[in-house]
């Protein structure tokens, strides 16, 4: 597990942000497939149902999302958040043509929709920006796991590549959004409400796809104590901001 709390970005600006999606933006990964070879049948079935599934999920237009961002940014005086939100999207949907770009290589069906994308689909549209960003973290630390576990179940190394690229991008957007839940009341209810969340989509991806993580050396232990670990170093972050934010607000009033 990577340290996320003394990472230099837990402290950024939304205008921070900002530069860090645009110079993101400026680096986009291409993929080298000159080493690839056939990938055997056998990896084909370890493989297609997890990495289709996630081709999916990492494709939206976003609106609704951008919808909650422009309330947000009003409520919270923050006008540089539906730009930061904009790039975010852009990168998700850069991850998603990274693999789909892999399976078309290796002649891999495309899904259009997966029954685990619908349902964090529609915890996200509940109401306001809050459950959209506790489920997108949710799915952000179960990718943190997946990307590592995909790279070690084969032998590409286009897709060993791909999945570098994957971590290095999702390990900001893990404290991107624990940013932004910093804005908001940090109460025991919302804490269990993310503890339930983590623990169901982690039994419910390792029930879908726990043979692809036991390939890679995974125990359910272990992809449990990965996921968890790193919420709590979510909610350590949103806490933090938390403090940061009142005390900033406390010396504006005097």
């Amino acid at each position: 597990m990577i340290e996320l709390r003394n990472d230099s970005s837990v402290k950024y600006s939304y205008d921070e942000w900002l530069e860090f999606f645009r110079e993101n933006d400026k680096h986009r990964l291409q993929i080298d497939f000159s080493q690839e070879t056939t990938l055997s049948d056998e990896t084909k079935a370890l493989i297609l149902p997890s990495i289709s599934a996630f081709q999916v999920g990492e494709h939206s237009d976003g609106l609704h999302l951008l919808k909650a961002a422009e309330a947000f940014a009003s409520l919270f005086d923050e006008p540089a958040y539906p730009n930061v939100m904009k790039l975010f999207i852009k990168e998700e949907n850069f991850h998603s043509s990274y693999l789909g770009e892999f399976m078309r290589y290796h002649d891999l069906p495309l899904r259009k929709n997966n029954f685990l994308d619908r349902t964090f689909r529609r915890l996200r549209r509940r109401s306001d920006l809050r459950p959209e960003v506790v489920t997108l973290v949710t799915a952000e630390i179960i990718a943190l796991s997946y990307y590592s576990a995909l790279s070690d179940a084969t032998d590409s190394p286009a897709l060993k590549r791909i999945c570098a690229q994957m971590l290095h991008d999702e390990l900001p957007h893990v404290i991107f959004q624990s940013y932004t839940l910093g804005h908001f009341k940090v109460s025991r209810w919302l804490k269990l409400q993310r503890q339930f969340l983590m623990r169901a989509a982690t039994l419910a991806v390792w029930t879908a796809y726990g043979k692809l993580f036991r390939a890679a050396g995974w125990t359910y232990s272990k992809f449990k104590q990965e996921n968890l670990g790193y919420l709590r170093q979510s909610e350590d972050i949103a806490s933090d901001i938390a403090l940061r934010l009142a005390s900033k607000i406390e010396q504006q009033r005097q």
